[in-house]
């Protein structure tokens, strides 16, 4: 059996909340928001970057309020053994879900552009073992890795700038196409922002506590800057017309990118990107593989196993994009529903409970 460590520092912290959230979303996220708030698609995402702040702040108060007891005995704490177990099977669908979701995604993207001779069951074998290999040896590890990564980050938010002045400022105008429209783009967001989730379950890891809320913000207004700029100069490139027709817009702009002595930039950009990918999936993969281990009492390197034997079958009902589209769009609004009524209820209580007990 593999040993593994689950202490995190704060910074490393930061780092996972902000890789949680890139994925697959951040190529076809313009394509999304246009198609209902038009030129005005990068207010919905800028507004709907509540969210992930929401969920780094709420993890930290429920926490702090429980004195930082893991998920599962916190649960039992607040709803009891019975309600506790029914949680965490429907978190380890969460996170199960998302992975699935992500690395079909991602399997999509590659079969759209760079490894069409690559069978897609392939790549999907590939990219699950290389899951496995990441999340076996516990969250120090994926922290570690995240530090890392990191700086591949700033590489994604460079790439829009390069397109700052070759894009047509009146494509944004009028900045607001209409309210209606802004506020009915909001819920396609969700997917791109999910994954922060995993909040939740890493807050007691921390080495040192005090700050969490500010580190766990920090990391979500960088993927929020990220993702509102990105769309912002998508949209100001190409337009909200052809961004909506388009199904991953951020590879056409990446594709337009007149780069000396590179006559092409794509395969480049997908294989940095694809390490934010594995990153991502590694979050959701450890959330999964935690959950099961604390539930059934079965070693965390098993279930490590189990859980990328689950995500590879998963993910082949989500081949290709257009049935991965309509079960992430089916799927996730309920499953972000229960997650924040969740967080909710579980904040309110954990702070009823906290003040009865002084």
């Amino acid at each position: 059996m593999k040993k593994y460590r689950n202490e995190i520092t704060r910074f490393q912290y930061m780092y996972i909340v902000q890789g949680s959230m890139i994925g697959v979303g951040i190529l076809s996220l313009s394509s999304t928001v246009c198609k209902t708030a038009q030129q005005s698609g990068w207010i919905s995402v800028l507004l709907s970057g509540i969210y992930p702040i929401y969920v780094v702040i709420s993890s930290c108060l429920i926490y702090k309020n429980m004195d930082y007891l893991n998920f599962n005995k916190l649960n039992q704490k607040i709803y009891g053994k019975v309600i506790s177990y029914v949680l965490s099977f429907a978190f380890i669908l969460y996170f199960l879900s998302f992975s699935a979701f992500v690395i079909s995604g991602f399997t999509n993207v590659l079969t759209f552009s760079t490894t069409k001779f690559l069978p897609y069951y392939i790549i999907l074998f590939i990219t699950s073992f290389i899951t496995y290999l990441s999340i076996n040896y516990g969250l120090t590890y994926i922290g570690r890795v995240s530090e890392i990564i990191f700086p591949l980050t700033i590489l994604l938010l460079l790439i829009p700038l390069y397109f700052v002045n070759r894009g047509d400022i009146t494509n944004l105008l009028p900045l607001i196409s209409s309210f209606d429209g802004i506020l009915k783009a909001m819920p396609d967001t969700l997917f791109s922002y999910s994954g922060v989730e995993i909040c939740f379950l890493i807050i007691p890891f921390l080495s040192k506590k005090d700050k969490a809320i500010k580190y766990g913000i920090l990391g979500s207004l960088i993927t929020i800057v990220l993702y509102t700029l990105t769309i912002l100069l998508i949209i100001n490139y190409c337009g909200w017309k052809l961004t909506s027709k388009l199904q991953y817009p951020f590879l056409y702009l990446v594709a337009g990118a007149e780069i000396p002595v590179l006559s092409n930039f794509e395969p480049i950009f997908i294989f940095f990107w694809g390490n934010k990918i594995f990153h991502t999936i590694s979050v959701g993969g450890f959330g999964c593989s935690y959950l099961l281990s604390e539930l059934f009492n079965i070693s965390y390197n098993k279930c490590s196993i189990i859980l990328t034997v689950l995500i590879f079958f998963a993910s082949l009902f989500l081949i290709p994009e257009y049935n991965r589209s309509q079960i992430v769009n089916t799927v996730l609004p309920y499953m972000i529903i229960f997650i924040f009524s969740w967080s909710l209820l579980t904040l309110i209580i954990s702070y009823i409970k906290r003040g009865a007990s002084k």
